[in-house]
């Protein structure tokens, strides 16, 4: 691979949105273009414990076994995927530079300061670029977005698709991937528009993102150390089920229902209620900033547990919803058999990376 990963630039030929969590691969393609979407294919898989470790691929046959299995449940036949990087090895800065530079000269001159910017040799990380916009208070320089990741850290997810026969085309963040798919949740729900200041958090098993969303653009991104696998596990411990897996799908038929896991619910409602209001108060203060959220949305993998939302509702003082970026859409019999109906809150990642097929 070259210096330059593309972390950005869109492929015209479709592609699969490929999200490999600490827990599972979820793979979602999507056909068509901004307002008339609709899902092609959809399949997520667990993953073996350990498989995926502090967002590195730790067993690549593992992760390669998967996703095969992933593969053969969605029925796709594109061979062509788009990926995310994510955690400590991924280092993103704005930088100014002059705007009469054309994209060559951009990347000769960031390659040449590059190590002035991240704390790695050039040689142990691959680079993108994307150009914000001009800088409002001088229209001579742009606001470009570098981003860099560690070579082996995208390298092991390439490795890992290639060895399941899926060749890797765009390598994304998994930041600016949920911020790709926040515009589909706008797009679906129009009410959620305009000057309307939105709060999407992102609760995955191990971690939480929060981007704010105003006018179709993210003003604000957190990571934060929490997640739903805590949860997870204390219910199938109690239920005496086999694994994650017969956890979903007893949650989807309705066995177990808002009724049966209200005390975990209740105590997981109360720390994820917790958790919101210290990160809204932090982006609330953060660099003076003296407005607040109107609308929180929730999605990821806890939008799957029946009776969360209406406990959080209860415990914050803002408006709380489940996001769906899918809503509306038009899938195939296949996916629907997957349940993409029901997993789609859970699929922002994935549906972020999809997009770069058509954008």
């Amino acid at each position: 691979m070259g210096r330059f990963e593309q972390f950005f630039k869109p492929r015209a030929r479709p592609l699969l949105g490929v999200d490999i969590s600490a827990t599972r691969i979820k793979l979602l393609e999507l056909e068509g273009r901004a307002g008339a979407y609709r899902v092609l294919s959809y399949a997520s898989e667990a993953l073996p414990p350990e498989a995926v470790a502090n967002d590195q691929i730790v067993d690549a046959d593992a992760v390669a076994a998967v996703m095969r299995r992933v593969l053969d449940r969605s029925g796709t036949r594109t061979r062509e995927a788009a990926i995310a990087v994510s955690g400590p090895t991924v280092i993103s800065k704005i930088i100014d530079m002059p705007a009469d530079l054309d994209e060559t000269e951009m990347e000769q001159q960031i390659s040449f300061d590059a190590e002035q910017y991240i704390p790695h040799a050039i040689d142990e990380v691959n680079l993108d670029f994307q150009v914000l916009e001009p800088d409002p208070d001088n229209p001579s320089v742009n606001r470009v977005l570098l981003v860099a990741c560690r070579r082996e850290n995208v390298e092991a997810r390439i490795g890992a698709l290639d060895m399941a026969g899926v060749k890797v085309r765009v390598v994304d963040v998994e930041e600016y991937a949920l911020q790709n798919a926040c515009s589909l949740l706008i797009e679906r729900t129009p009410e959620l528009g305009g000057e309307t200041r939105i709060a999407v958090f992102d609760v995955g098993a191990q971690q939480t993102r929060l981007s704010v969303q105003l006018n179709g653009r993210s003003t604000y991104s957190r990571e934060l150390s929490f997640g739903g696998h805590s949860l997870a596990t204390r219910l199938i411990e109690r239920h005496e089920l086999k694994d994650m897996d017969q956890l979903r799908g007893r949650l989807r038929t309705g066995d177990l229902d808002t009724e049966a896991i209200a005390g975990e619910i209740t105590d997981f409602a109360d720390r994820l209620a917790g958790q919101i209001e210290r990160a809204l108060q932090f982006y609330i203060s953060a660099a003076s900033r003296d407005e607040d959220v109107d609308q929180i949305l929730l999605v990821g993998g806890a939008t799957l547990y029946p009776g969360l939302e209406s406990a959080l509702a209860s415990r914050l003082d803002r408006p709380v919803s489940v996001g769906n970026p899918l809503a509306g859409m038009l899938a195939s019999s296949a996916a629907r058999r997957n349940h993409v109906d029901q997993e789609a809150p859970a699929l922002m990642v994935a549906a972020g990376l999809a997009m770069r097929a058509s954008r």
